[in-house]
């Protein structure tokens, strides 16, 4: 049997490096960066994806909206509807060229009224679904109606779309009466975007990113936290929030505890009874006791002093899991998992530690606010403290309040050809979910009355973790289905580690999400040919399907952010493993800003010489990978003379992804053969030195194998070359914001290295050797 996994280690606490240094790292460099780059149009405005077709004609069930129309509301409408009716406004104005008057005119007048696009609300037909709306066109009437002020939103953002995939304001005439499918869909504002772009994904729920509690809070019973305290950064994340709730979005603050003390910290000098347990290692640092009297004050004062001075905040978001909120069952050193440094603690257990936590944190905002909501993400709780893979004792123990979060794939285990097994230990897309531990978790919340929501990234998968979007929309599409007959009580889209990059991915979702639904090849044709016009699309929507069967062949989830699975056609070969690497191949993984903030400035190679997994297994699934991602490559390269200017940019964004995923599919083929042959050659290698010599069989064998690590080594140099125009054209796939050198420099350093390795190095092993 084959395991592919990854052992208890820095890889499965990846997401420490999200605020501490990963969004340091973006909110600067990235910003300004990302600011210049052409694809951050898509992020900072969502109708920019939008093209009109000039030449586009009204066919005979069609009804063209011309500029004698005009966007019409109930003269009691409110501020609201106006808004959304503004947005729809600049939508017509921006990417159709149609500069409509708003205008607010009696109820009873709309439904008479000529040559208009009617937005307004209606009473609710007996047990219709919240949010529901209707879109009803006539030969010249197009009216929106939603059954409340949800429902009109959405049915906005509906009409958007089908005038975005039309590409002209031209709509089929006939009414469409459309349902939710999830009651609570929760987003994330993109990178240099707005709460506009939240609810144009199709949005009602947005979180904002992670927050630091102790800047947060207003608490002044523990003077040593209150010097904490940030009252501007407390006042940007209240005002964002008010411009979400604006919007009609319920909004959500996800927070945090990471900062932690030394032992000697004057905090514990002054309260010596509120120390809790030294996390991560041996010089860790020590966070605060959950049971104890005076951080639940605190505790207490900071939630409740959030919901008072904020009335738009819904609820908080934590993860009390394997990082994020601590408690002193996480990560406390020198122990095993479920169990705690903190006598206090140790007696109840870790289900009564965390529960009681969660609990006291809803009873404390729920005093404030009766409906607020404590959302608890257990993220790698199986991995930390909790014995039971589904944390069926600690959700036995919440009280009202409290709601769960729960990855849709994570913790689960794949099985496929030739005994593999993927372990997937973080973000997937090769499981569309929702995996046997979220339907278990789904089903006891149901049972218990608990709000259960499912998360998914809306960017990310760690099958290709250095790419901004995995172009696989089959999967992505296959995962909106799947949150959306889950059973949850809503779904969770947001990127808990990297910036939110606006891309076709996080889009998809949203267009599975509501009753009808269209057929899922007929709407992602649609897609393709939205983002790379009609003649191009059907290649792109090939190279999309190829990239989503290649997904099937991927073996693992290595360790991320170093090694060939991360940096792809910028990692040596390191044919020769013994030689000192240049500067470009050392930086540093920010992970250990969570373990202890001195650590991020020590280099440590991102290299590696060894494979991960199964070195006579995984070699088969990456050169299947490679070889359909060639063939997506390939429909790239069919598309590209068919795309018209007004898509170039979107099409781009799709096939940049493309090539660069195929090469990194190629990059790990050819480390796994390379390192292969390099390991059997020393072997030879070892018996020469010490005297032996090879038989006639031997040396042939010995040939064949130099000649065909050479042709490896070549393919990987040509890889390497045909990589660097495509880094240096998007900068979203450079490794530099990860805290590591630019990509280009590692490419040319790499490609400089394989040259020597061709050349000298080669030779070098074949004369030893005496061939």
């Amino acid at each position: 049997m084959s395991l592919s996994t990854c052992q208890p280690g820095i890889w499965r606490r990846a997401a420490a490096l999200l605020l501490l240094c990963g969004a340091a790292a973006f909110a600067g460099p990235f910003h300004d960066e990302f600011a210049a780059s052409p694809f951050s149009r898509f992020s900072e405005d969502y109708f920019d994806r939008f093209v009109l077709d000039t030449g586009a004609q009204a066919g005979d069930n069609e009804t063209r909206v011309a500029a004698v129309w005009s966007i019409r509301l109930p003269e009691d409408a409110d501020a609201f509807t106006e808004l959304m009716a503004e947005h729809f406004g600049d939508f017509l104005r921006e990417r159709m060229s149609l500069a409509l008057p708003v205008l607010r005119c009696p109820r009873e007048s709309l439904s008479g009224a000529a040559n208009a696009i009617i937005l307004m609300d209606a009473p609710a037909e007996a047990n219709a679904t919240p949010g529901s709306f209707s879109i009803t066109v006539t030969p010249d009437q197009i009216r929106v109606c939603g059954i409340d002020s949800a429902g009109l939103r959405d049915g906005i953002v509906k009409l958007v779309d089908r005038i975005g995939f039309r590409e002209s304001p031209i709509l089929t005439q006939g009414k469409v009466g459309y349902r939710p499918r999830l009651g609570l869909r929760v987003g994330f504002k993109p990178t240099l975007g707005t709460m506009r772009d939240v609810v144009f994904n199709g949005y009602n729920g947005v979180t904002t990113g992670m927050t630091d509690l102790y800047k947060l809070s207003s608490s002044q019973c523990i003077p040593e936290l209150a010097a904490l305290q940030d009252p501007a950064y407390r006042a940007r994340v209240t005002w964002e929030r008010r411009d979400a709730h604006r919007h009609g979005l319920k909004t959500y603050c996800y927070v945090h505890t990471m900062t932690k003390f030394a032992e000697d910290a004057p905090i514990f000098a002054a309260h010596p009874e509120i120390r809790g347990v030294r996390t991560w290692q041996a010089d860790g640092l020590f966070t605060l006791c959950t049971e104890a009297p005076l951080v639940k004050q605190f505790l207490r004062e900071s939630v409740q002093g959030l919901f008072r001075d904020d009335p738009d905040l819904d609820g908080l978001l934590l993860i009390i899991g394997g990082e994020g909120f601590y408690h002193c069952y996480m990560r406390p050193y020198g122990v095993e998992k479920g169990d705690t440094t903190c006598e206090r603690c140790k007696s109840l257990g870790p289900d009564t530690v965390v529960a009681n936590h969660c609990n006291w944190l809803a009873q404390s905002a729920r005093e404030i606010d009766p409906d607020a909501e404590i959302v608890v993400w257990p993220y790698s709780a199986v991995h930390v403290w909790s014995s039971d893979m589904a944390q069926s004792g600690f959700l036995r123990k919440l009280k009202p309040g409290v709601a769960l979060l729960t990855e849709i794939e994570k913790d689960e285990v794949l099985l496929k050809p030739e005994g593999v097994q993927k372990a997937i230990w973080d973000y997937s897309i090769d499981l569309i979910g929702p995996g046997a531990r979220a339907k278990e978790q789904v089903s006891l919340c149901r049972s218990l009355g608990l709000p259960v929501y499912l998360k998914s990234e809306p960017e990310l998968a760690f099958e290709a973790s250095g790419l901004p979007h995995i172009p696989c929309m089959d999967r992505w599409a296959a995962r909106a289905d799947a949150l959306a007959s889950s059973g949850a009580t809503g779904a969770w889209v947001f990127p808990a580690y990297l910036p939110h990059r606006g891309t076709s991915t996080s889009e998809v979702y949203k267009f599975l999400w509501w009753e009808p639904v269209a057929g899922r090849e007929a709407l992602l044709a649609q897609f393709a040919a939205r983002l790379a016009g009609k003649e191009a699309g059907p290649h792109l929507r090939e190279a999309w399907r190829l990239v989503s069967e290649a997904i099937e062949y991927s073996p693992e989830i290595p360790p991320y952010y170093n090694g060939p699975h991360y940096f792809g056609p910028a990692h040596p070969m390191c044919a020769d493993p013994g030689a000192k690497l240049p500067r470009e191949f050392y930086g540093q993984y920010g992970y250990y800003a969570e373990v202890n903030p001195d650590l991020v400035a020590i280099p440590r190679p991102t290299f590696v010489t060894i494979p991960t997994g199964n070195e006579m297994v995984f070699p088969k699934f990456y050169r299947q990978m490679e070889d359909l991602l060639k063939k997506a490559v390939n429909a790239i390269a069919a598309a590209e003379p068919l795309v018209d200017d007004a898509h170039r940019l979107t099409f781009d964004s799709e096939a940049l992804m493309v090539r660069w995923f195929y090469h990194v599919g190629r990059t790990e083929a050819n480390f796994y053969d390379s390192f292969l042959l390099r390991r059997e050659l020393g072997r030879q290698l070892e018996r020469v030195e010490s005297g032996a010599s090879l038989t006639a069989e031997e040396r042939d064998a010995a040939n064949a194998q130099m000649t065909r690590w050479k042709e490896i080594l070549c393919d990987e140099l040509a890889n390497a070359q045909e990589a660097l125009p495509v880094m240096e054209a998007d900068m979203r796939l450079d490794f530099k914001y990860m805290g590591y050198c630019p990509g280009p420099e590692m490419i040319r350093a790499k490609i400089a290295i394989l040259q020597k390795e061709i050349d000298a190095y080669l030779p070098s092993l074949a004369a030893r050797l005496g061939l």
